[in-house]
């Protein structure tokens, strides 16, 4: 077995923090643009500005299949076309491969043999949770090609050392008998799986990847962002155009297909607001660095159409301060507990929603109210309470069973315990002055900024929540028994709450789009992965 030497800080870098938006769309050629529709509406926006044709090149290199971007998609594509003995280049803009999800969804690999899916109940679940908007179609090859490609994946991986665990952690049946968590989300440790955490080898199995693929022949020119698609007279894309660290253009010339994996636009401004112009304006931190568009704007510039409509993707766990703005410059803190389904109000002191909801619902929910935040609240039982709501994925704050998850903070990667939730979470908030803490429900009204009128509302509510948590029954919004607490022993706890903007998935459509399979199948691309609170 080889061995693979990655140190600690490599892989945990960013984290969780960064967001690999993928746009996974092989353009083997493309038409002339196609007129706007009366429908679209179009801003007074520069990105869809075709650029002049580059004509500098100072290198020309020829491949079979160029891949732009070093992501989770194109890592996952570049490696496939290895596979099938292509010759292929990666161009990517930062210099590193990005840093990898923790968890890949997959149907049927070999690590679920005693773990049937119901695929139909799970497809309908997801489209509940997005209001209907997903592609149930794409979920269905999903559901049918991801085990094929897990398995695919997970030999490379073995091969570098790497333990893969599937993560079968659900709430008890007894309690929740509606909810359905299949055990579908694969979880790659560099170096070895602590069933009970601390997990430090989360994020890098893209590294064995890169290791991979550059040993079995295959180049990525760090530092090297693509610039523009080349096409033929006939509009059919050839190559591309990467401008290396060096600031000489680079023509890669691709005699069969380019595959675009360049991510979002969650760092591109312009694109925003016009594509995406009320989801994100209410966070108060974003994630987008590099995904500016890059791949979306060469796309359509090569005359692909963009989906009639893109989905941001935004974390309830935006926490302010008492000076907290929206928007950039971003002044918020990241709090994994935001996304815990506890009572939240708005700043009338009313209770508006079931809080148990994935995290852009629980965002949008709280921006709807007055202010276009919310507080979440709990008290001094929270770690039992977080014990009995079990939340999955990446808002776990409470260990699964061992050798059931991966049981480390997404954060940090450390083994998730009291001890850490009150020393990396809570008390340097505290101390910050964002988490407010008080020994009465009023002293915590008056620390909340609320009025009189409001004051009075948030007793009365709290009163009210805690009558419904002790019958079982939530008649206001109908909650889920498991995931009410009551709060009715201080302290007490406040945290404002908004959004965190982590990435805005949209794409370019083309008659002549090729896919690879194991490439195409990336979990994310078709927004299916594990950092769903349920």
């Amino acid at each position: 077995m080889e061995e693979t030497n990655i140190d600690r800080r490599r892989f945990l870098g960013l984290g969780a923090l960064t967001a690999a938006g993928i746009a996974s769309a092989g353009l083997v050629g493309c038409g002339k643009p196609t007129a706007s529709t009366e429908e679209e509406v179009v801003l007074a926006t520069t990105w869809r500005d075709k650029p002049t044709a580059i004509t500098d090149i100072a290198q020309t290199i020829d491949v079979d299949i160029v891949v732009v971007g070093a992501g989770n998609g194109g890592m996952v594509a570049a490696c496939t076309a290895i596979d099938v003995g292509a010759s292929v280049a990666v161009l990517e803009k930062a210099g590193a491969v990005a840093m990898a999800k923790e968890a890949i969804a997959a149907i049927a690999s070999k690590f679920q043999a005693d773990f049937p899916v119901d695929v139909a109940r799970l497809i309908k679940k997801v489209d509940t949770s997005q209001s209907g908007t997903i592609n149930a179609l794409l979920y269905r090859t999903w559901a049918e090609k991801s085990g094929e490609m897990m398995d695919w994946y997970s030999a490379i991986l073995e091969s570098k050392g790497f333990v893969v665990a599937l993560e079968s952690a659900a709430p008890d049946p007894a309690i929740a008998p509606d909810a359905y968590y299949p055990p579908i989300c694969h979880n790659p440790f560099a170096g070895g799986y602590n069933p009970d955490g601390p997990n430090y080898g989360m994020y890098a199995h893209l590294i064995a990847l890169q290791e991979y693929f550059e040993g079995n022949g295959g180049t990525i020119y760090f530092n090297t962002p693509a610039q523009q698609l080349i096409q033929d007279e006939s509009g059919k894309v050839t190559g591309v155009i990467g401008t290396d660290a060096e600031g000489k253009n680079v023509q890669f010339n691709a005699a069969k297909g380019v595959i675009i994996c360049t991510g979002g636009y969650a760092a591109n401004e312009e694109m925003l607001a016009e594509l995406s112009p009320i989801g994100p304006d209410y966070c108060v931190l974003s994630s987008g660095t590099t995904e500016e568009g890059d791949g979306i704007k060469m796309a359509y510039w090569a005359g692909g159409s963009l989906e009639p409509s893109g989905a941001c993707m935004i974390w309830n766990r935006g926490l302010m301060n008492d000076d907290t703005e929206f928007g950039a410059p971003w002044s918020g803190a990241i709090f994994l507990p935001g996304s815990q389904p506890f009572l939240h109000v708005n700043k009338n002191g009313e209770r508006y929603c079931d809080e148990d909801k994935p995290y852009p619902m629980g965002y949008t929910a709280g921006v709807l109210q007055p202010g276009h935040y919310c507080w979440s609240i709990w008290d001094s039982s929270y770690w039992e309470d977080i014990q009995q709501f079990a939340t999955t994925g990446c808002s776990r704050l409470a260990p699964a069973p061992s050798g059931t998850a991966a049981n480390a903070d997404v954060y940090d990667c450390e083994a998730m315990t009291k001890e850490h939730l009150d020393a990396f979470w809570l008390q340097p908030n505290i101390e910050s002055g964002a988490l407010k803490v008080c020994d009465t429900l009023e002293e915590l009204a008056s620390a909340m900024k609320l009025d009189a009128a409001a004051k009075a509302t948030f007793l009365a509510t709290v009163e009210r929540y805690n009558q419904m948590v002790a019958t079982g029954v939530d008649e206001d919004f109908g909650k889920a028994p498991y995931r009410m607490s009551a709060v009715d022993a201080g302290p007490f706890y406040a945290a404002k709450m908004s959004g965190n903007r982590i990435g805005i998935f949209g794409f370019v459509e083309s008659g002549f789009i090729k896919t690879y399979s194991k490439g195409f199948y990336w979990p994310r691309r078709i927004g299916l992965h594990k950092c769903r609170h349920q």
